[in-house]
């Protein structure tokens, strides 16, 4: 089972830029810039469909063993991330960066988690729905759910209004919050580390 996992591991890293480049040739077929009658060209996009699912049932599957699997967690997690600990010393240091790691992230979740809660809108009203003479409006308002839906912020029905500003939370897709998370993880931990071993 090991040996299975490091060698599948390392074709999945070693096929990222093939993988890239097939996803390239897809894009530039479905876009056109590929002749499609030709024979080569069908053949090609089809094993690129192939192989895109091979790579994705690896990926799932290595996601999986390095929830599951402790050692191959260690290992892996490790190399990825450039932690070293050669004594006693830098084991020690491992932990107080992990530690200032996991309470930066905790704050920059805190943060993103608000962000993608709050809800701002301005826009001006008619004269005739204007609230002492004055059209300017300004609406709050917090939107959460458990499930992804299209938030809108409310607005009074049947009035018409001039949008200045709206802000309906993180324009951000969920795969790009992450994946920003996890580099953020990455580069906060070798920078605190490099930090406390100056």
């Amino acid at each position: 089972m090991v040996r299975f996992d490091a060698t599948l591991l390392k074709v999945f890293l070693y096929g990222l830029p093939g993988v890239a480049a097939l996803a390239l040739f897809a894009y530039a077929h479905g876009a056109g810039f590929i002749d499609r009658s030709a024979a080569w060209a069908g053949f090609a996009n089809a094993s690129a469909g192939f192989v895109f699912a091979l790579w994705m049932v690896s990926a799932l599957y290595l996601s999986v063993r390095l929830i599951l699997s402790a050692p191959f967690r260690d290992h892996v997690i490790a190399r990825i991330t450039f932690v070293r600990e050669r004594d006693e010393r830098e084991t020690q240091l491992t932990g107080k960066a992990t530690r200032t790691t996991f309470l930066m992230t905790m704050a920059l979740l805190i943060f993103l988690f608000c962000l993608s809660c709050f809800q701002v809108s301005v826009y001006r009203v008619p004269p005739e729905k204007a609230v002492d003479g004055k059209r300017g409006m300004v609406t709050l308002g917090i939107g959460f759910s458990l499930l992804e839906q299209d938030r809108q912020v409310r607005s009074d029905e049947g009035v018409q209004r001039q949008d200045i500003f709206t802000y309906r939370g993180l324009p951000l897709s969920s795969a790009t919050i992450i994946l920003l998370l996890i580099l953020w993880q990455v580069v906060s931990y070798n920078c605190t580390m490099r930090r406390l071993l100056k």
